[in-house]
């Protein structure tokens, strides 16, 4: 065996934490910068109109299909940092490209196609290599400090995202006051490009731990047989796909319904993300002090019962209503509570109902089924969006926004998702 690839000591598995650190810091900046207000205002600025982006923006949820065939390749890999590496460059190349799209002499319809065919290759480019990621992130830290850990990655990461998403808001207000929003996106593409390299050169820095294997490539069709005999892991992936149901129908229209809705500018969206952020940041360490103690499926109980709440107060917030700011506001607070919890709760959760053996066949499932599943509830939502979208709905005689109504059902459909995991998981290991 090489010296790259020799059994990582202690001190190696710290630096190991510590650049999984940054990568996540530069990972989810990127995303944040390429995804939900900033894409949608991109989109926009292209002539996307609502429908449109409530079907480009969950494109990624749609990629993740492609982790059915993860398995077939990844568990006859004893390394994996390679291709991990690989895949996460031209996901991040792709999208760093985006920018060049509206300035191409087509028609607005063909960029439109354009862009969503791009950042559909690029989705599938970091899907297929996720599960190798959470299989080799895991192998750094020792299960009795996961939860303090991963608690306090959260925290790191989302402080170094919001602090440059909050930075690169205010640039783009000032350039769409100047009249020239496409300056203000070749100024986020750029740094998207910068934060790549960093991104690329964190994970060159990592020293692998070699993982189980099997130097027989599996059949396709034991990646779709396997998971059905394993009745924890079935308990697991219903919920899982509950869950990918109640956000998905809605995810993509909560950036859009500030935008178009309720004309917010990127700078009042970014503070209400920075309050998120700030929430997000308290509550990791709390999140991960109780998975500690009460194990992932309580904490993750929890945090779906919050965002549920969350998803209940952007029903309350439309035009018009005095208390509108105040219903942002509380609604970003529980998202960002929520969501602190639920990151890391959902990824280690994992860990808990799949077997060690061949464990990227169940991720790669999981993640590839429940994902397609999402996109069709993604779909529906902006079927609904479509259809309704310029019909006046009324409750009581308050006007009511489509958007508003598939909010209330996310939040339904949570709590539900709440409630199984309450009654069929909770006692997993009784």
């Amino acid at each position: 065996m090489s010296d790259a690839y020799r059994m990582p000591d202690e001190r190696d598995l710290e630096r190991n934490r510590l650049l999984c650190i940054i990568e996540g810091a530069t990972a989810r900046t990127i995303f944040n910068l390429t995804t939900s207000a900033f894409l949608v205002g991109l989109l926009k600025a292209m002539g996307a109109d609502d429908t449109v982006c409530g079907y480009i923006v969950p494109i990624p949820v749609l990629a993740a299909g492609i982790q059915f065939l993860s398995p077939i390749t990844l568990e006859s890999l004893k390394f994996r940092k390679g291709i991990i590496m690989a895949g996460s460059l031209i996901h991040r190349l792709l999208l760093s490209s985006l920018i060049v799209i509206p300035f191409l002499p087509l028609r607005p319809s063909a960029r439109l196609w354009l862009t969503a065919a791009v950042f559909l290759i690029s989705h599938l480019s970091v899907a297929f290599i996720t599960p190798a990621v959470s299989n080799m992130y895991v192998s750094f830290v020792p299960q009795h400090i996961r939860g303090k850990y991963f608690g306090t990655r959260e925290s790191y990461i989302l402080l170094s995202a919001t602090v440059f998403t909050l930075i690169l808001g205010k640039v783009l207000d000032l350039f769409e006051e100047a009249g020239n929003e496409l300056g203000g996106y070749m100024v986020v593409y750029a740094v998207v490009f910068v934060l790549t390299i960093v991104n690329f050169l964190s994970y060159a820095r990592m020293k692998e731990v070699p993982l189980q294997h099997h130097k027989d490539r599996m059949r396709i069709t034991e990646i779709f047989t396997l998971p059905f005999k394993n009745r924890l892991f079935v308990r697991y992936f219903i919920m899982l796909a509950i869950w990918n149901i109640a956000i998905q129908v809605a995810s993509a229209y909560f950036s859009v319904y500030l935008v178009s809705d309720l004309d917010m500018s990127y700078t009042v969206i970014t503070l209400l993300s920075l309050l998120n952020s700030v929430l997000y940041v308290i509550a990791a360490g709390i999140w991960g002090r109780l998975a500690d103690n009460k194990g992932w499926t309580v904490t993750t109980m929890a945090c779906f019962s919050v965002l549920a709440v969350c998803h209940t107060l952007w029903f309350f917030s439309f035009q018009g209503s005095p208390l509108l700011m105040v219903m942002l506001v509380l609604a970003h607070i529980t998202g960002g509570i929520a969501w602190s919890g639920i990151n890391i709760s959902l990824f280690n959760l994992q860990f808990d109902f799949t077997p060690d053996e061949k464990r990227t066949v169940y991720i790669g499932f999981s993640a590839a089924a429940s994902g397609i599943i999402g996109y069709v509830a993604a779909i529906i939502g902006s079927q609904l969006v479509k259809l309704f979208g310029e019909t006046d709905l009324t409750i009581g005689g308050t006007p009511i926004d489509i958007k508003q109504i598939l909010f209330i059902i996310s939040a339904v459909l949570i709590f539900v998702c709440a409630a199984y995991i309450y009654i069929f998981m909770r006692k997993k290991n009784d």
